[in-house]
């Protein structure tokens, strides 16, 4: 893999360009199939969670104080692993943007593409399928972030279950509105976001910061 993907000696500048970029879409590509495979993981450890949670529920034959603590428990392994997802695609989409900013670059500024010969930094036909009401027609939506907004309500909707039962079983005297307790569920969700800021990200402090800019009137 390494021999595939080193650059060739004596090349000439346009060459090792080109072939830099294709290392980038190779990198780029390597990613997006990595980050499937992770989202599997969330997909089915939160499917199981929520059967083994309507299983608590709607079973009988549990001894009732048991039955307590796996309602309390079950939610909050579930909101755990939701904010994770949660964070996980939001690190994905940050990346995500790193990637296609570069090979934005690289077609435009450094290997000059014409528009038409581009990959990347270019679209075709813009308004054709752009149908947001029509169901049988598509429409521009980025599904990076319906990801992530879905994994966002995830989170919250795990939160809300636990707190709300939390409030059924151990402060039976506060009679506090299910509206109002998903609003703290969300604003837990928001304030916890200091947690991968400062624990989960990505070391690029040795990286250089590349402030690529594109001038879209002058194109």
């Amino acid at each position: 893999m390494v021999e595939k993907n080193k650059i060739k000696v004596n090349m000439t500048k346009d060459e090792e360009l080109f072939e830099r970029y294709k290392l980038m879409i190779q990198a780029r590509n390597f990613h997006y199939e990595n980050f499937n495979k992770w989202m599997t993981y969330f997909y089915v450890a939160i499917g199981a969670l929520f059967v083994g949670y309507c299983t608590i529920v709607s079973s009988e034959k549990i001894d009732h104080v048991k039955q307590s603590h796996l309602e309390l428990i079950i939610p909050i392994v579930g909101y755990i692993v939701s904010l994770l997802w949660f964070w996980s695609s939001k690190g994905y989409y940050y990346w995500n943007i790193h990637f296609i900013t570069m090979i934005n670059h690289y077609e435009k500024d450094l290997l000059k593409l014409k528009k038409n010969n581009r990959v990347y930094f270019g679209f075709a036909n813009k308004a054709v399928e752009n149908e947001y009401v029509n169901p049988l027609k598509g429409a521009n939506i980025s599904t990076s972030k319906v990801t992530i907004f879905f994994a966002f309500i995830v989170a919250c909707l795990w939160g809300f279950l636990f707190l709300s039962n939390y409030i059924a079983y151990e402060l039976e005297s506060l009679n506090i509105s299910l509206i109002i307790l998903l609003f703290a569920s969300i604003g837990i969700t928001l304030s916890l976001s200091f947690v991968p800021k400062l624990f989960l990200k990505s070391n690029i402090d040795y990286m250089p910061n590349l402030k690529i800019k594109f001038d879209i009137q002058k194109d």
